[in-house]
């Protein structure tokens, strides 16, 4: 994953890796290759890899507030930008997932995957995904089986909170029975309830075009050039309809 965003030009740093570890606003997405379903003892090929941040749902009088002093708030980019750069706080209250990196195998780029990955990523948000295996008599088997040892398993987690309450000198590091998975399908993850589905970046003519395709409409160019970069930022959004119940028609 690391290496993709390497690939990509991306700058990476100990720090990134351990936001996607630990960060509770960030998310990874990863397109996988036809093999993750075929065979479920080693780790897939990654296609195409998108990193998401949950951003919004501000209150308005925080917004209202930040904006009188001139001021804006760590984080929450694409919603204090907007606010501020149209006076409106009221965005700031919709929720949203701003796409903050997405990289594609060097060998595949160019043919579509990153497209793709984007479209399931909409797809997803937008309340589209849905599991079509019946998973309810497995529930029923497995709830039944866990009543059953939970006897066995009060002692081990009597004994697991007795070592939390110690903190992490009291820690006895061992390895873990239960781990959970590296890697779920979007059909079995709960999507957040958003408003919409965004990015910022540096516009270029190959970038624009490559949002545009993907349904992403420019709300905000910046009019100064990045001083690094030389190029200017810019904000492009995609309404999620199946979820806010509002279209792009207020979008440009």
């Amino acid at each position: 994953l690391m290496g993709l965003y390497t690939s990509a030009h991306y700058k990476n740093s100990p720090n990134d890796l351990q936001m996607l570890s630990d960060a509770p606003a960030h998310a990874v997405f990863c397109l996988l290759s036809p093999s993750a379903e075929q065979d479920a003892n080693s780790l897939p090929d990654i296609l195409a890899v998108v990193q998401v941040a949950l951003e919004g749902q501000i209150s308005r009088k925080s917004v209202e507030a930040q904006l009188a002093r001139g001021h804006r708030s760590a984080g929450d980019m694409i919603p204090w930008t907007l606010s501020q750069q149209f006076g409106d706080s009221k965005f700031a209250q919709l929720s949203g997932a701003r796409i903050v990196r997405i990289a594609t195998h060097p060998s595949l780029q160019g043919m579509g995957y990153g497209t793709r990955a984007i479209e399931l990523l909409h797809r997803f948000y937008n309340g589209e995904m849905v599991s079509l295996a019946g998973n309810d008599s497995s529930d029923e088997e497995a709830d039944n089986n866990d009543s059953a040892n939970d006897g066995e398993e009060s002692d081990e987690e009597s004994k697991d909170e007795s070592t939390e309450k110690k903190g992490i000198r009291g820690e006895r590091v061992a390895p873990r029975k239960e781990l959970p998975p590296l890697l779920l399908p979007l059909t079995e993850v709960e999507a957040p309830r958003l408003d919409w589905i965004g990015t910022s970046f540096g516009l270029t003519e190959q970038l624009h075009r490559f949002w545009s395709r993907n349904g992403m409409h420019l709300l905000y160019l910046r009019q100064t050039p990045n001083e690094l970069t030389g190029e200017h930022s810019v904000i492009m959004l995609r309404a999620l309809p199946n979820r806010s119940g509002v279209d792009d028609a207020w979008l440009p």
